[in-house]
C-alpha cells in the first residue's frame, strides 16, 4: 500500500528541503464500497502505520466539484501552496514524487 510510505516520504522531503510540508489524505470510498466514514478513517490510519498527516473522508463527494480531481481515478493528488493555490495535480501511483518536485520548483529550489 503506497500510502504506508508517505510518512517516510514526508520526513525525507522536509529533511532535504527545509520546507514545511504535509500530506493530507482523503478517502472517497469506505471499506463497504459506500461513502467513506469516520470509522473508515480510523481503520485506514491504523492500517498505514498511524502517520502524522491528517486523513479525511469525502463521503459527500465534494472534492471533484472543488478541485481538478475527478474522484474516478485513484490515487489522485494536488500540491497546494501555503496560500492555498493549487500548483499541480496528477493521478496514479508514485505521482506524489512529481508533486514534490513541483513544490520544490514553486519554492525556487
Amino acid at each position: 500500500m503506497e500510502a504506508g510510505g508517505l510518512q517516510d516520504a514526508t520526513d525525507a522531503f522536509i529533511n532535504e528541503t527545509g520546507l514545511p510540508f504535509s500530506f493530507i489524505f482523503t478517502l472517497y470510498e469506505g471499506t463497504s464500497g459506500g461513502p467513506a466514514t469516520y470509522n473508515d478513517i480510523v481503520t485506514y490510519h491504523q492500517t498505514i502505520g498511524e502517520p502524522d498527516f491528517p486523513i479525511l473522508a469525502d463521503g459527500e463527494g465534494l472534492l471533484p466539484d472543488r478541485t481538478p480531481m475527478s474522484g474516478r481515478v485513484h490515487p489522485e493528488m494536488c500540491a497546494v501552496a501555503p496560500d492555498m493555490s493549487i500548483i499541480y495535480c496528477d493521478s496514479g501511483h508514485g505521482g506524489y514524487q512529481a508533486a514534490m518536485d513541483e513544490i520544490k520548483a514553486h519554492a525556487g529550489l
